[in-house]
């Protein structure tokens, strides 16, 4: 079994503060926090009849009682899980959902709402998808001159973070031509951002178009080195041609710089699997379990590759033992559940000839 091949680096969008000159001004609220995603909340209670993600908490503290951050931690363990989600919905109810924060979070909640024709997306800005119980009013591309105008005072700067930010989340829910747009503008305004050559080599990988991505991520790496959105898409577009050496070199450097950032890690596990760095994947594949594990996050999924991988370095009880952790998670999925009965199956016929 191989990593799933959509782009991680796709799925690395951040919330990018500041970038270029941004350092130089206050940043403004609107830019900063998701106060416009959450201005729109009208007859929706945090913490009673609103489901949100933990980033949210700074524009709704004022808005609910005292127990939000218990209540956001506990929503973090559905994130993932479109079908868990559904049964707390029934038991709660929801009337909006609000999804603010890095979309590789909650990847599979936003594909899952975005799909069902019971929630309606009804706001995108730079910081979140607001989606309602349906019926309601669709968001449409055409919105995005209101959010515009919002920041048509605000810095250049700002005005360039928020189409970048925004663009990103156009992304994650397959409106390319809209995000398309936007990047445009925000290259007109600052051609030298490292932000939204990075974006574009993201948009590029959406599409498949690697020569490209790997052409903007190189603009952005020209502007900063250090840009890691920009290294992690590079490695990307470098895996996709089958380059694994030159992209294991990248991840290396990705994980050690942000070895908090799970998707950064995922990256470097899967290019290391394919580079054939089997021991260099296992410490990063542990080291995703942990962090999922303190989080109360599926590990199933993870067990299976981090078998794969003991297997690959010649150690059959470890990769045993990995499997049958696996299948001890109910909601791993079929493939993968039977991918790793069929592992345990072919260790324990080995170990029998011994």
């Amino acid at each position: 079994m191989r990593f799933p091949r959509f782009s991680f680096a796709l799925l690395m969008t951040v919330l990018l503060l500041a970038f270029g000159g941004c350092g130089k001004q206050p940043v403004s609220i609107e830019i900063s926090t998701p106060k416009l995603a959450a201005d729109r909340l009208k007859g929706v209670t945090p913490g009673a009849n609103l489901f949100f993600t933990r980033p949210a908490l700074i524009a709704l503290k004022e808005k609910g009682p005292a127990d939000l951050e218990k209540r956001a931690a506990g929503y973090e363990a559905v994130l993932q899980n479109p079908k868990a989600w559904r049964e707390l919905d029934r038991r709660e109810r929801f009337s909006a959902v609000l999804l603010t924060g890095d979309p590789a979070g909650f990847r599979s909640l936003l594909e899952h709402l975005h799909k069902s024709p019971d929630w309606t997306l009804t706001w995108l800005d730079h910081t979140s998808y607001l989606f309602e119980r349906a019926p309601a009013v669709a968001w449409t591309a055409a919105a995005l001159d209101d959010l515009k105008a919002v920041f048509a005072s605000h810095t250049p700067d700002e005005q360039v973070t928020m189409r970048v930010q925004a663009a990103q989340r156009l992304i994650a829910i397959g409106e390319r031509e809209a995000a398309e747009a936007l990047l445009k503008e925000a290259a007109a305004l600052d051609a030298n951002s490292a932000a939204v050559w990075a974006a574009s080599a993201s948009l590029h990988a959406a599409c498949g178009r690697w020569d490209k991505a790997a052409e903007a991520a190189d603009r952005a790496l020209a502007v900063d080195a250090r840009y890691w959105p920009a290294v992690a898409t590079k490695a990307d577009a470098l895996y996709a041609f089958g380059r694994f050496s030159e992209a294991l070199t990248l991840t290396r450097k990705l994980a050690g710089a942000t070895p908090e950032d799970g998707q950064n890690l995922a990256l470097h596990a899967r290019v290391a699997h394919a580079a054939h760095a089997y021991r260099e994947e296992i410490e990063v594949l542990e080291k995703i379990i942990a962090m999922s594990q303190s989080r109360a996050l599926p590990t199933g999924s993870w067990r299976v590759f981090l078998a794969q991988a003991y297997a690959a370095d010649g150690r059959p009880e470890d990769a045993l033992a990995q499997f049958q952790a696996a299948l001890k998670e109910p909601e791993l999925p079929p493939q993968e559940k039977s991918f790793a009965e069929k592992g345990i199956e072919r260790i324990q016929s080995r170990m029998a000839v011994f």
